[in-house]
């Protein structure tokens, strides 16, 4: 296929084969809300009686993609030894590569009093016999469920991602209403690409000078936020969900011709590369050191001008999917060197920023300072959706490289 034009197959392109299956989760999801729910005020009943919530570093990626976020818990963390009040929120490897016998954290965690909650499925934690000391799970899709397969990646093109970072997400909605309804407000982080915000957010410090490290405190004082329903977060993150993967679908031929371009350039034997600016990415893919992943993987750089290797020649192919507004004299300047440019901003595609044939450009409609739901009568919206969007994006043109590649 020429990357430079759309694809028309119509319809069935893998990328919509992908969202569609993405649909299917997500249908999966709602029906597992009121265990969500439930697991939520679980968590709740814990935090509201001088708990903490713990985030231990079990998977890769989760304590990154919890911790400071915009719309996520201010208060992490606990000190001090843990007790019976205490939450641990974590999320699991891939239990095909991963025994949870041999590991640390794990094994810290079943010695521990924290009360444990898992993101993922009960079964991934077969390997331990006797599940006692677990408080729930979230469920969640097995690890080889997915499409494509390249050497030991398999699958390629998982579900996995996808329904941990949702399923995680609504949980801690569910988690920070249960609280509201107690009568505690969670301190929840304003985005720092907001104006005010890192003057707002010192402003819940725990500062002076008898003691450090200075806390964040979980909970306001004395601050009333009126009662959500039990559903309300959860269900409002589940449609912003819906709503993007709607809105990459209406893009599908861009998605194909963005998994053409990365295609052409493997083949070519030229660099594929990717930047996803967030918390996740790439510790969420799991990718054990030295495997052949068929695309690299540089480190979270929002500015387009230094996000890609200087060393970039023609004909390599980057995407990246930012976090900031875009400068189109940025991209100009990869274009001009030849390169391949599959880019996103939630700002949106900046005025004056020209069509080339090297340029894909695709809306990507996560909200600039990422959080999603609005919780009447506080200062900021709760629970990021970046990763979410970007999960979505990423597979789905994943699947076009795949498909072209014919790596089944």
């Amino acid at each position: 296929m020429n990357p430079s034009t759309p694809s028309s197959r119509s319809g069935r392109t893998p990328a919509v084969v992908h969202l569609n299956a993405i649909g299917r989760c997500l249908t999966g999801i709602r029906r597992d809300l009121p265990h969500l729910i439930q697991l939520g005020e679980r968590m709740a009943d814990c935090l509201v009686r001088g708990g903490a919530i713990r985030v231990p570093h079990v998977s890769p990626y989760w304590v990154s993609e919890y911790s400071c976020r915009a719309g996520g818990l201010m208060g992490l963390g606990g000190h001090g030894a843990a007790s019976r009040k205490d939450v641990a929120f974590f999320a699991l490897p891939d239990a095909r590569r991963w025994d949870p016998r041999q590991d640390r954290a794990m094994q810290k965690l079943l010695a521990g009093r924290s009360r444990l909650f898992v993101i993922g499925r009960r079964e991934d934690l077969a390997a331990l016999g006797s599940l006692d000391r677990f408080e729930g799970f979230t469920g969640g899709a097995d690890p080889g469920q997915g499409r494509y397969r390249l050497d030991t990646f398999d699958p390629l093109v998982s579900f996995r991602p996808f329904e941990e970072l949702v399923r995680a997400w609504v949980t801690t909605g569910e988690m920070i209403t249960s609280c509201i309804r107690r009568g505690k407000m969670p301190i929840i982080w304003m985005s720092v690409w907001l104006e005010g915000s890192m003057v707002r957010n010192a402003h819940f410090h725990e500062h002076n000078n008898l003691r450090e490290p200075w806390r964040h405190p979980l909970f306001h004082k004395d601050f009333y936020v009126p009662p959500l329903e039990p559903g309300y977060a959860g269900n409002t993150f589940l449609a912003f969900a819906e709503g993007v993967r709607r809105r990459l679908l209406e893009q599908a031929d861009l998605l194909a011709k963005a998994g053409g371009m990365l295609a052409e350039a493997k083949r070519a034997k030229k660099r594929t590369y990717a930047v996803i600016v967030g918390h996740s990415y790439p510790a969420i893919l799991d990718i054990p050191p030295n495997a052949p992943y068929p695309i690299e993987w540089g480190p979270w750089l929002s500015d387009l001008r230094s996000a890609l290797p200087r060393d970039f020649k023609p004909g390599d192919t980057a995407i990246h999917l930012g976090y900031a507004p875009t400068k189109p004299g940025n991209v100009a300047y990869w274009l001009k060197r030849g390169v391949r440019l599959i880019h996103s901003s939630p700002y949106g595609r900046p005025a004056g920023l020209e069509d080339h044939e090297n340029l894909v450009w695709f809306d990507l409609p996560w909200r600039p300072s990422d959080a999603t739901v609005d919780v009447p009568g506080y200062s900021v919206r709760i629970l990021p959706g970046s990763s979410t969007a970007q999960t979505m994006a990423y597979f789905a043109i994943l699947s076009e490289m795949a498909e072209e590649m014919g790596w089944h």
